[in-house]
This record gives C-alpha cells, structure tokens and sequence, in this order.
C-alpha cells in the first residue's frame, strides 16, 4: 500500500518489505506450524485404518497449525508500534489503514504457506498409498480447512491489533503476543471435538457452519477497526 509523503510525493508500497519482515518476526511460528503439522499428517497416514481416519481428522487439524504459523503479522504490527515504527513512517506519509492491511495480508500470506505445504505433502502421501482423493474429503478441504485457515488466522492477528492499539503493551501471557495464538487456535480446537462427536449428517452443518461463523465474526472486527484503531492509535506508547 502507498500513500503520499508532505511534500505531495508518493510514498512507495511497503507491501513486500512487510511482507519480507513478517517472515523474519514469525519464522519460529511459521516453522513451528509446517513441522508439527506435517508430522501429525505422517502420524495419521500410517495409523491403522488410516484412509477413515485421514478422510475424518485431516481437514480438522490443518487449521489449527495453519493459525499457529501466521502469527508473524501481528507480532511485527505489535512490535512496530511498541518501537514507534509505525509512527515513523506514518510522519512520512503512510496511511495507517494500510500498516494494518499490509499486516493482515502478511497474516494471509504465512497462513496459506503452512496450508498449503500441510496439504500438498498430506494428499500426496494419502494418494501414494492407493487411497482416491474422495469428493467427501475434497468437500471437507473445501468446505472447512480453507475457509477456517484464514479465518482464524485473520481472527487472531485482528484481536491481537486491536488489542495492542487499545491497551498498553505487557510481555508474557498478558500481551497480545501471547494471548493471539490460544483465540486463534480456539475455533478449530471446538470444532475438531464437536465434529468428531456427531454423526456424518451433521458433520458438515458443524464444520461449514462454524467456519462461516467465524468469517463473519471477523468481518465485524474489520468493520469496528475502522471505528476503534484511529491514527492516535498506532502511536508508541513508549
């Protein structure tokens, strides 16, 4: 996103030096989420009855580790503002409205790199040892591991942004930093439980359904970020 400085000069994007910094500020997570991801994919290939049991579990946990790698916008969006960062390069022209879309945009951009590495190894591997690829679990990715990906992830950077810009930055559990990964990670948690407890019926109400609830959860937060983060708001408190 760009913006004008004072002078009336365009101010060029910092979309891809975000980007760049947000792979940086959440690599351990980002790393974290691909490995114990991919490690869960190999766990479930090689159990007994592994196809049912793929088909069932797979789409349900890819959201979890996919939420849990995509924390490097929030915390880079955290830290630049504890360092006055964003102040910078707001007295320099940047919007602030986009300082935040860049973050989310980062937040989409790590997610979906832990989605889709989750996905390619774990449907490569179930298609390698002679199972189709049913229409049941395209269904499932389709329907839930997609849409719930990006909107937990999304869920947990915007609680964690606004939180930030609402309050004063603490270290530990108290912090966004710290708190961002248990809301982010608490929708698939409760889906994953529900939707192995109930029958096949209702399994797609429960995981469509909560994913669809999720999203719009996350569009009202988008929507009272333009009401809640003025442009006082990304100043450092320090």
């Amino acid at each position: 996103m760009s913006g004008r400085t004072s002078g009336g000069r365009t101010l060029p994007s910092l979309l891809s030096v975000t980007l760049r910094r947000g792979l940086i500020a959440g690599r351990a997570y980002l790393v974290i989420g691909i490995v114990v991801s991919l490690i869960l994919t190999v766990v479930l290939l090689r159990t007994s009855h592994g196809s049912a049991v793929f088909v069932a579990t797979f789409p349900l946990e890819v959201p979890l580790f996919a939420t849990m790698g995509a924390l490097g916008g929030m915390m880079l969006f955290v830290g630049d503002r504890s360092k006055g960062v964003l102040e910078y390069l707001i007295s320099y022209g940047a919007r602030p409205r986009s300082l935040f879309v860049n973050c989310l945009l980062v937040t989409v951009v790590l997610s979906t790199i832990v989605m889709g590495t989750t996905l390619v190894v774990g449907l490569t591997g179930y298609a390698s040892t002679g199972n189709p690829i049913s229409s049941t679990l395209q269904n499932s990715i389709l329907g839930y591991t997609v849409p719930m990906t990006y909107a937990s992830s999304l869920f947990a950077a915007t609680c964690g942004i606004i939180w930030s810009t609402l309050s004063t930055p603490r270290m530990g559990l108290n912090s966004p930093v710290g708190v961002a990964p248990l809301l982010g990670v608490a929708p698939p948690v409760l889906v994953l439980i529900v939707a192995e407890g109930v029958g096949k019926s209702a399994y797609y109400y429960v995981t469509v359904g909560a994913a669809l609830g999720v999203l719009a959860v996350v569009a009202a937060l988008l929507v009272a970020s333009s009401r809640l983060m003025s442009r006082e708001r990304y100043l450092s408190t320090m």
